[in-house]
């Protein structure tokens, strides 16, 4: 197991590309725990560095994970919906739990940056909402929103304990929805994420933001969505 010194192709390219061609032609079942940098560095007679740069990249097109303490891994991939993750109501007839852990729950002013996104005045107040997502009590995504106080009187952290902010919506506030617009976008975990979701820090996360709007136009809620993506691959399905 040796890279070309004499080719014009990057060291750590050369690596990468022998590793996921492992992965690729099934040498490498998922959950497989890839040997350590140290240990791969000696066997392709390069740096740890050059090592260390070829399974970050793999990392963020999602072929491996890391866990902290742990080691690298090819990843499994889970095919989800990605209306699943966006949606703000269950199915007609779901009558589903949405485990959640609340990391914090205040009443404050908007500040210029939520109130444009809500289009609402700096100085109006907010709900500002911070939660971290679980599947099977592992953390698989960070939650941010901002909900206009003046809409929902009196809304507590208990009436969205494990709940969907859709079913408080319009179960307890009477609200007719329109829709909702999504944008998609990637960002790298910093500490407080790595440390949120237990991943390294570096990892590439996919970024959900959503704006819920009422039937007359209104922005109710802005929710910024910060998601694991090295255990599962999203999809569309567009019927014909």
């Amino acid at each position: 197991m040796k890279v070309n010194k004499n080719l014009p192709t990057p060291l750590y390219h050369q690596v990468k590309d022998y590793l996921e061609e492992k992965i690729l032609l099934g040498e490498w079942d998922p959950g497989y725990q890839l040997p350590t940098e140290k240990e791969l560095s000696a066997q392709f007679q390069v740096s740890t560095i050059t090592v260390k740069r070829a399974i970050h990249d793999l990392v963020n097109k999602g072929i491996l994970y890391r866990q902290r303490g742990k080691g690298t891994f090819v990843s499994r991939k889970e095919d989800k919906d990605i209306y699943q993750l966006v949606s703000l109501r269950n199915e007609a007839g779901e009558d589903k739990h949405h485990p959640h852990k609340s990391l914090s729950f205040k009443e404050e002013e908007a500040g210029v940056k939520i109130g444009k996104m809500l289009n609402i005045h700096a100085k109006a107040t907010v709900y500002k909402i911070h939660r971290l997502k679980l599947e099977e009590d592992t953390p698989v995504g960070i939650e941010y929103t901002y909900i206009p106080s003046s809409l929902f009187p009196g809304l507590t952290e208990t009436m969205i304990e494990d709940n969907l902010f859709y079913n408080v919506f319009t179960n307890k506030y009477g609200m007719n929805l329109e829709k909702a617009k999504i944008f998609f976008s990637t960002i790298i975990a910093d500490e407080y994420e790595a440390a949120l979701l237990n991943i390294s820090k570096g990892e590439q996360l996919f970024v959900l933001e959503r704006f819920t709007h009422t039937e007359d136009q209104k922005i109710i809620e802005y929710s910024r969505f910060i998601i694991r993506q090295e255990k599962s691959r999203y999809y569309i399905e567009i019927r014909l």
